[in-house]
């Protein structure tokens, strides 16, 4: 397993002592070949039931307080294709489909140095509460994430990980994701049924919603209760 992406994965144990692999979004991983995040727009349009009105953006995000987003430039680059690629204010970005860049084996190049960004896969459906998320959005964008991070795995730790489903199917992975701030609390809330969540103790943007668990609805909403 390469460093980069063997950061992303740790072992965890869950209140019933039961192992499970919880794999984190804090690091994110450094932009790729075009090819590779192709792989990302293919998972999304395979997961659209999970969330028919979503979009999807890429987010870039500056690696240390010094890198900055302003006069940030994104392009795809192959050997007689570029296309340059808008970013939105926030750094988030709608990868274009583009045969040409395929077949050129085209890459997502930024004007600053390597190392200095990183990025993140974000699913949003219209009309959810700034203080949630939608549960068919997060599996949605967890398909997206794993379609182009086991691309970097080695051919064993991908058919291991990948027979128990992966971190988006197993229930006994759980993949984490980044809240607007640090939380008190999460809760799923769907109908009348309501239960917590677990908050990654170590980073507490974090939370770790049941993906895998189908008795929870797409619909189902995780709301969050902010730490003061």
């Amino acid at each position: 397993m390469k460093p980069a992406l063997a950061s992303l994965l740790f072992l965890a144990i869950s209140a019933s002592a039961q192992p499970v692999v919880e794999v984190s979004t804090v690091r994110d991983p450094e932009l790729k070949a075009y090819a590779t995040m192709a792989k990302g727009l293919d998972a999304f349009d395979a997961a659209r039931a999970r969330a028919p009105k979503a979009a999807l953006r890429f987010v870039l995000r500056p690696a240390t307080r010094e890198d900055k987003l302003d006069g940030l430039e994104l392009k795809i680059v192959g050997n007689t294709v570029t296309v340059p690629v808008r970013l939105d204010a926030d750094g988030g970005f709608t990868l274009p489909r583009n045969t040409a860049a395929l077949q050129d084996n085209a890459n997502l190049v930024l004007n600053k140095k390597k190392h200095s960004f990183r990025w993140r896969a974000d699913v949003r459906s219209p009309g959810v509460p700034a203080n949630a998320r939608r549960l068919g959005d997060l599996r949605a964008q967890c398909a997206v994430q794993w379609a182009i991070e086991q691309q970097d795995l080695a051919p064993a730790a991908r058919a291991a990980l990948g027979a128990t489903g992966g971190p988006c199917l197993s229930m006994t992975m759980h993949m984490g994701f980044d809240a607007p701030a640090p939380l008190k609390a999460a809760w799923l809330r769907d109908g009348e049924r309501q239960e917590q969540i677990p908050v990654n103790r170590h980073h507490r943007r974090v939370f770790n919603p049941p993906l895998a668990d189908r008795s929870w609805s797409d619909d189902t909403l995780v709301e969050f209760s902010y730490a003061n």
